[in-house]
């Protein structure tokens, strides 16, 4: 894998350590800085607001906690994101969310990175 986005730094939230650590690892094939993963909704939080972030890739359950607070915190700042689920199409998503793009679990390494080039590889919008 090409380094396509060197000293870009994409925070990853995921609950499930194993999936967590693999996305993080693809992240850095991309030639990315990953900031976390964070494992709950209090440490992507706490990484949101601690951080330069040029993107992120936000699984939707965190273990019965939903991310929406973080999405919210990473649109005030103008951070594009993606979510990385198996609840895509979950009910509970607020209408705010649904056009943000969402990456099916289990998911395929070149469809995370591909996401993630689209994310982080376009300048920031104006906040």
């Amino acid at each position: 894998m090409s380094h396509t986005l060197p000293g870009k730094r994409v925070l990853i939230v995921e609950d499930n350590p194993i999936i967590a650590y693999d996305i993080s690892d693809l992240v850095e094939d991309t030639g990315a800085e990953p900031v976390g993963p964070a494992l709950d909704l209090a440490s992507g939080m706490r990484l949101v607001v601690e951080n330069h972030l040029d993107a992120a890739l936000l699984d939707i359950d965190l273990g019965g906690e939903y991310v929406w607070p973080i999405a919210e915190a990473l649109d005030r700042n103008a951070v594009p994101y993606a979510f990385v689920s198996a609840q895509c199409n979950a009910d509970p998503m607020p209408e705010t969310f649904r056009s943000r793009p969402c990456i099916y679990k289990p998911a395929k390494p070149n469809d995370i990175i591909n996401a993630l080039i689209g994310l982080a590889g376009k300048p920031k919008a104006a906040g």
